[in-house]
């Protein structure tokens, strides 16, 4: 039961403009059943319920939270002279909000639309990251960052250390070497460290299309990380003789379908026609690292977009054991053809090797 109805300047004895003080020492405005200290209530349809605490136009508003025995460490806190709102916990300020919008967590400055200090951030579907900086390290020395997806799936992360842009995802990833290497490199994210002879750049069913570049690419061709060095058998050398009868000019189908009559002529060899060649001569061309084979299955499957709208995409699986029932498999055969010209090139010259030998034999006969 309530201790006190105050009524200043109210003329009727409803309870709904009254100020009640119950047994507990709890107070309501507008009400009379109180759970907490402090219950402001405006039940009347279409009426706001504010509270304002006012200052000196150079002071400060505030809300100080403490205990039994002091004023407290915790605070929110509007300077009017900057016009910023701060909060303080354990005596420190630990987010401030300025005239602008700008937020800074962990630290006062808002020198960007977000500006986090500390260890362990973490953003969610941010719509607008526009000047965004993040400093927080890991414990390998790197400011990593995990960005999930809209239903709070880990998609990957990105982050820097040294000067270095990373990113990627599980053991995945590109960094990004700039000032003194220039160059960017297999990296894995989840352990920030540099890799080594582990990530391929695209895959048999998600490809690269050109790649411009000053020189050509640069193979690894160290005898020290190389054995059983041979040179080619009467075997290969067949089916390497077979191999150089098959070079053909021909079109891509994608480019005669976007481009008709227009679309280029290339030079090459069929996958298939090798891979005969081989079996012809009695080899298996999977043992061979010119030829390939990869394969992967496919399925359709329906999603809603930020949108909201419904749509169909197609998701691939690299693992059977994976894929849906019902999904299709596909395979795409593929040649290297530095390698493979240089087989056919290493018979060539054993080849020629044997005739000048013969032909010298005849001369000496």
């Amino acid at each position: 039961m309530p201790l006190s109805k105050i009524k200043p300047g109210i003329d009727d004895n409803s309870d709904a403009t009254a100020i009640t003080i119950d047994s507990s020492e709890r107070v309501g405005i507008g009400a009379t059943n109180m759970d907490e200290m402090l219950l402001i209530q405006q039940t009347a349809s279409g009426a706001n319920t504010d509270v304002t605490i006012r200052s000196a136009n150079d002071g400060n508003s505030r809300i100080n939270f403490g205990d039994q025995s002091s004023d407290g460490s915790g605070r929110v806190d509007y300077d009017h002279t900057s016009n910023y709102m701060a909060i303080t916990t354990n005596s420190s300020e630990r987010m401030r909000i300025d005239s602008s919008g700008k937020v800074g967590i962990g630290q006062a400055s808002t020198d960007a639309t977000l500006h986090v200090l500390g260890n362990g951030a973490r953003l969610v579907n941010s719509a607008d990251t526009d000047a965004l900086h993040l400093f927080a390290f890991d414990g390998n020395g790197a400011a990593l960052y995990t960005l999930y997806d809209q239903i709070g799936t880990a998609a990957g992360k990105i982050g820097c250390a040294a000067n270095k842009l990373m990113l990627g995802g599980g053991d995945t990833g590109l960094v990004f070497q700039g000032y003194a290497n220039d160059a960017i490199a297999p990296f894995s994210p989840d352990n920030a460290n540099i890799r080594d002879d582990a990530i391929d750049l695209g895959y048999s069913s998600s490809r690269f299309d050109d790649i411009y570049a000053t020189n050509g690419t640069i193979q690894t061709s160290d005898q020290n990380e190389k054995q059983d060095i041979a040179g080619l058998t009467s075997a290969e050398i067949t089916a390497a003789k077979a191999i150089s009868k098959l070079f053909k000019t021909f079109k891509w189908n994608k480019s005669v379908t976007n481009n008709g009559d227009a679309a280029r002529i290339h030079t090459g060899v069929i996958a298939q026609e090798v891979q005969a060649a081989m079996s012809d001569a009695g080899l298996d061309a999977s043992k061979y690292a010119f030829w390939c084979s990869n394969t992967w299955w496919e399925a359709d499957e329906t999603y809603t977009n930020d949108a909201g709208e419904e749509k169909t995409r197609t998701r691939q699986y690299h693992v059977e054991e994976e894929a849906p029932e019902g999904a299709t498999k596909r395979t795409r055969l593929g040649v290297r053809y530095p390698e493979l010209l240089a087989f056919v090139g290493a018979a060539t010259e054993q080849r020629l090797a044997d005739i000048e030998t013969r032909l010298t034999a005849l001369e000496n006969a």
